[in-house]
């Protein structure tokens, strides 16, 4: 019978929890369904085991029981969660990591959310508009005013010559400002994408150095 491991220690449980804040999403994003997820969240959980037993070479541990660790320490933290004891009671060191874990996993997936639903709505005023048919407005008539060489009454017949009605507004006006308002639209979504990808870069980038 092969002899039961030592408990984990709390330096122990830090570090886990600590390395899995840094790589959740090689972790604890993805479905679980998926083969090429699975495998490389597998090689993840070795690894953490590998820096672990490097950092604690008396207690070597593997990646299954890391992962078992884990879900130990995030069942307590959720626990918290809804006894609402997480604002009042006394929180271990591990248990706040999970939580900050727990919130920026719901900060993400806000986001990404709002990203989702700018880009539907992006696709769905990209769609055909229907077709707006010009119809040529009525041109007012031209009234031709012949002004006699030394005539007196020159500027009272320019000022009792009637006056056009005023046109009405262009359907290609009307067509033009419906334009401007999606363009303004379509940058608020490149706009919001912008963010999500310089946020993404940010991630990648921090997990680089984590991986240094």
């Amino acid at each position: 019978m092969r002899p039961r491991k030592p408990n984990w220690s709390t330096e122990q449980k830090l570090l886990l929890v600590q390395l899995v804040k840094a790589r959740r999403e090689d972790l604890l994003t993805g479905r679980h369904s998926c083969r090429e997820i699975a495998t490389n969240r597998r090689w993840a959980w070795d690894e953490i085991a590998e820096e672990i037993s490097t950092a604690h070479p008396d207690v070597p541990r593997t990646g299954k029981e890391c992962e078992r660790h884990w879900f130990v320490e995030l069942a307590k933290a959720k626990e918290l969660m809804l006894t609402h004891r997480s604002h009042t009671g006394h929180i271990s060191p591990v248990t706040k990591v999970v939580l900050e874990i727990l919130k920026l996993q719901r900060k993400e997936a806000d986001f990404k959310d709002r990203t989702e639903e700018d880009n539907t709505t992006f696709e769905e005023e990209e769609e055909p508009q229907e077709e707006m048919k010009y119809v040529p407005t009525a041109l007012a008539p031209i009234i031709n005013i012949e002004l006699p060489v030394n005539h007196t009454n020159d500027m009272s017949r320019l000022e009792n010559a009637p006056m056009s009605p005023p046109c009405s507004p262009s359907p290609s006006a009307e067509k033009r400002d419906l334009e401007i308002s999606v363009l303004r639209r379509q940058e608020r979504v490149l706009q919001l994408q912008e963010e999500y990808y310089s946020l993404k870069i940010k991630h990648l980038k921090a997990r680089m150095l984590m991986d240094l």
